[in-house]
């Protein structure tokens, strides 16, 4: 009789520690269902820094929960200011490849994901932000690089010398004959109304229109058809704003129009063709319907500065 009170308290002991270890396993499970309930996303870059003109990949590595999804076309935001060349879904993340186009250090602003929960409605999970160094191609100091012949130059005897004497008497009669000519068609061009000519922008968007119809791009000569289209806005640009836009290239654009807010937002555009006609990159048709678009409400937009050139040009017809 003296054992038993020993067996009731061995028997509450093991009873006190089965439950200790259920109580345990149920709160542990519990805390890894909420933690598994919460979005997360990290975004990271492949690189800290890179050359000017190397591409860089963006990672979204994202968890959801529990019956949530990515919808179709999931928003990113935050970089807005990339020029995107790619962009792949693969299981639990996003890559987004970028082209390093401007010089100096980048720093991103929060990185928001759409995503859709599992009873359909759209919410949004955050990353904080990246950072990005895009060094010179001139070295650590480009304001100090020389730019140097790859030979020294050679010495050779002018042999034109002695064609001097025929020469001088030639470049005289064909500067007259120039000058003939120049007087000649000054001389037609005021007997001609200035409506006859397309002003600026109806020029542009004719150009477009017969660059659309004759399916370059649906013909696969995608290279060709974005060549033709970055000519027909460089020389409108060249035409509205009065400097050399055509022979200029894409960054020489951006550093003489870097005031002009209305001229900044073709630059986008301009790049993308860069891409296009130097990197092999090929746009979607919706991306090159896009293209299309912008360039056309680009004209539309600076028609007032064509219109006020216009007016000029007729006071001063006026004036003569």
């Amino acid at each position: 009789m003296e054992c038993w009170p020993k067996k009731k308290i061995k028997i509450l002991v093991l009873s006190l520690l089965v439950l200790f270890m259920v109580d345990t396993y149920v709160a542990a499970q519990a805390e890894n269902k909420t933690k598994g309930s919460e979005p997360i996303v990290i975004a990271s870059l492949d690189s800290e820094s890179v050359p000017l003109g190397d591409m860089v990949w963006l990672t979204l590595k994202y968890r959801l929960p529990e019956g949530a999804r990515l919808p179709e076309k999931p928003q990113i935001k935050g970089i807005e200011g990339l020029t995107i060349i790619d962009r792949v879904i693969e299981g639990d993340h996003i890559k987004i490849r970028f082209l390093a186009d401007q010089l100096g250090a980048w720093k991103s602003g929060p990185i928001s994901l759409t995503y859709v929960d599992k009873d359909g409605n759209e919410r949004t999970m955050s990353a904080g932000p990246v950072s990005l160094t895009v060094l010179s191609n001139l070295g650590e100091k480009p304001e100090e690089a020389r730019l140097r012949p790859i030979q020294d130059i050679i010495p050779i005897e002018p042999k034109w010398l002695k064609y001097l004497p025929w020469a001088a008497p030639l470049a005289g009669l064909l500067f007259a004959i120039a000058a003939l000519a120049w007087w000649y068609r000054k001389r037609r061009s005021r007997d001609i109304l200035p409506e006859v000519f397309d002003p600026p922008h109806i020029r542009a968007r004719k150009e477009i229109d017969r660059l659309v119809a004759q399916g370059l791009y649906e013909e696969g000569k995608v290279k060709e058809f974005y060549f033709i289209f970055s000519e027909i806005l460089r020389r409108y640009m060249e035409e509205i704003r009065h400097f050399p836009a055509a022979e200029y290239t894409t960054e020489e654009i951006a550093h003489h129009i870097r005031n002009n807010e209305e001229d900044g937002k073709i630059l986008p555009l301009l790049r993308q063709a860069d891409l296009v006609k130097f990197a092999d990159t090929v746009p979607t048709p919706s991306r090159k319907d896009d293209d299309i678009q912008r360039a056309l409400s680009y004209i539309q937009d600076t028609v007032s500065v064509v219109e006020g050139d216009h007016a000029d040009l007729e006071a001063r017809e006026n004036a003569r």
